[in-house]
């Protein structure tokens, strides 16, 4: 074949390619070509967004802090501000959560599209004086529980659309089947909360504020009223008389905190001590929010409803 009609032929099948991956990329639910960088700030907010996103190509999922670490107090660090300055998605709780996501944070990447996923979340006000510094109006730990994880579950599903369109297909479908999973922990919340026989609670400090809510329990006193600090010997004897007087049944610790000073107040008070997870350290596999909310189930029901 002469030459000329090589080239015209070689020419023509390019021409083909091209039409073809134009095409692709208009059809629904077509892998976007440039890569999503998605940073997500802590535990939580990492293992809701790793769910939408499943293995989605082109979408890579970090979290800014180490898995060992929470929120409380954190301050950037140099890789930190690295992360951020590369990341197209910031993917945060809100509500005063990530105080350290300031103004210089947003000025290493002015372009970083940032998504507060606990927006929809109706917010629970703290007492004057209560909670944790820097945001003591509003208490910050929405996603513990699962009727708020549900909300911000789809307000990731929603952002990580806007921001990678081509994808949208695979993020509704995870979303989807991450939501089903939750709704099924929701029920079984719903169903244990009907069995509790005492509804007046102790926790460590505010994580559980929002869970008591939605599942009819009542807190009636903390161990510490903000992360570290410790209670006087007034608190103490205070939050002893609460107990006895509301006839709370049970003490719930934290495992991110000491517990020596929760024991002490139940050995005080007469009462078990239990430990409830708020999810915001832990390992970073997919499932482990249910896992750990699963779990915390077994201990409310253990302690409220004698099982």
């Amino acid at each position: 074949m002469p030459a000329k009609g090589k080239q015209g032929m070689r020419g023509a099948r390019c021409a083909a390619v091209a039409a073809a991956a134009t095409l692709l990329a208009a059809l629904p639910g077509a892998v976007s070509a440039a890569p999503l960088r998605v940073l997500a700030s802590f535990l939580p907010m990492y293992l809701f967004t790793v769910n939408v996103v499943g293995d989605t190509p082109g979408v890579k999922v970090e979290m800014m802090l180490p898995p060992s670490v929470g929120p409380h107090d954190y301050a950037l660090t140099p890789g930190d501000m690295r992360k951020i300055a590369s990341a197209d998605l910031f993917v945060a709780n809100g509500l005063g959560m990530e105080e350290f996501l300031g103004p210089p944070a947003r000025k290493a990447n002015p372009r970083l599209r940032v998504v507060e996923t606990a927006a929809s979340v109706a917010p629970l006000k703290e007492i004057p004086g209560k909670g944790h510094a820097g945001h003591a109006e509003t208490n910050p730990h929405s996603w513990v529980s699962p009727k708020n994880a549900i909300l911000q579950v789809r307000a990731i599903e929603q952002a990580l659309i806007a921001a990678s369109p081509g994808n949208a297909a695979r993020f509704r479908e995870n979303a989807a089947a991450y939501v089903r999973r939750l709704r099924t922990l929701d029920r079984a919340y719903e169903e244990a909360s009907k069995t509790f026989r005492g509804r007046n609670i102790v926790t460590f400090h505010n994580a559980f504020d929002y869970l008591a809510r939605d599942y009819g329990l009542t807190i009636v006193g903390e161990v510490e009223t903000a992360p570290g600090q410790e209670p006087s010997a007034g608190e103490i004897l205070a939050l002893v008389r609460t107990i006895r007087e509301k006839r709370v049944p049970a003490l719930f610790a934290e495992p991110q905190f000491p517990t020596r000073t929760a024991e002490t107040i139940a050995r005080e008070a007469s009462i078990p001590m239990r430990v409830l997870d708020p999810v915001d350290t832990g390992s970073t596999a997919p499932e482990t929010y249910e896992k750990v909310m699963r779990r915390n189930l077994d201990v409310l029901k253990e302690a409220l409803s004698g099982r």
